[in-house]
């Protein structure tokens, strides 16, 4: 049931304040806190919920308003639901999300997680391919519709490597291009670092890496003030201070934040939507 449940693109909302509504509607009356992680692996929804509810707390407290906590692996509905202003905070893995809302919507950049991201090319461990040139021609997995596809493509194209349509071994999740890939049912596999890093400790290679990117990020409605903005840019960078902090930062997988670029966001959009 629990693996049913994660295919499902329906987002669950549940409050994270004693005062938060139980419909969407009641947004007005507090923040609707936003979460994407995208299709890097098969999550339960219920699980995301759990993982991100102490940011939307620390959030909330950090500007005495109450809120809801959204979390969705349903890219379109994210993006659909970014374009229709619903989300007053919005914190995303995929960099394009972000980027586009940014772009189209106004949101704004409140911080970026430490560190930088790129797509990797892996292959397995004994594979012939020695450089990027060597896939012309080869099998690619990948998962059809994400933002790795996107980037890996946009990657490819100035490579001048774009594969052909037939050269595709589509996915749902990311986990499951490793499988692909170890069993020979392609030969490049297009992945997040967190997956290559995993391929590489089982004794895989990555063959070549897209260029670096922005990551993760929190962004804030046009609508929200700068004086709470920055309140919430300054607790985030802050979490890393204190030992509270430390651990809720290693329950979402992040070494911290820092105030991040937004015009780099606006460049990665124009850069993976380049024909």
């Amino acid at each position: 049931m629990k693996r049913f449940l994660s295919y499902l693109a329906i987002a669950l909302v549940f409050p994270f304040s004693a005062q938060a509504a139980a419909t969407p509607e009641a947004a007005r009356d507090g923040l609707l806190f936003g979460i994407n992680e995208g299709t890097a692996g098969q999550k339960d929804f219920g699980d995301l919920q759990s993982k991100y509810k102490a940011l939307a707390d620390y959030l909330a407290k950090t500007i005495n308003q109450p809120g809801k906590l959204e979390s969705s692996q349903n890219l379109k509905s994210s993006s659909s639901n970014l374009a229709k202003g619903r989300y007053a905070l919005f914190f995303s893995k995929p960099a394009n999300v972000t980027a586009k809302a940014i772009r189209d919507q106004k949101y704004q950049l409140v911080a970026m997680a430490k560190g930088e991201f790129t797509v990797k090319f892996i292959v397995n461990a004994n594979s012939p391919l020695k450089k990027p040139e060597d896939i012309k021609g080869k099998r690619i997995a990948l998962a059809k519709g994400t933002f790795m596809e996107k980037a890996g493509m946009a990657e490819l194209r100035d490579r001048h490597l774009t594969p052909d349509e037939s050269q595709i071994q589509a996915a749902k999740f990311q986990d499951a291009i490793e499988f692909i890939v170890e069993k020979g049912f392609a030969d490049v596999g297009m992945v997040s670092p967190i997956v290559a890093k995993n391929w590489s400790a089982k004794g895989g290679r990555v063959l070549f890496e897209s260029r670096k990117m922005p990551f993760w990020s929190l962004i804030a409605a046009p609508g929200m003030s700068k004086e709470n903005v920055l309140k919430i840019q300054t607790a985030l960078i802050n979490l890393e201070n204190s030992e509270d902090g430390k651990k809720l930062l290693e329950k979402l997988g992040v070494k911290g934040f820092v105030p991040g670029n937004q015009q780099d966001y606006l460049d990665l959009q124009d850069w993976v939507e380049k024909k």
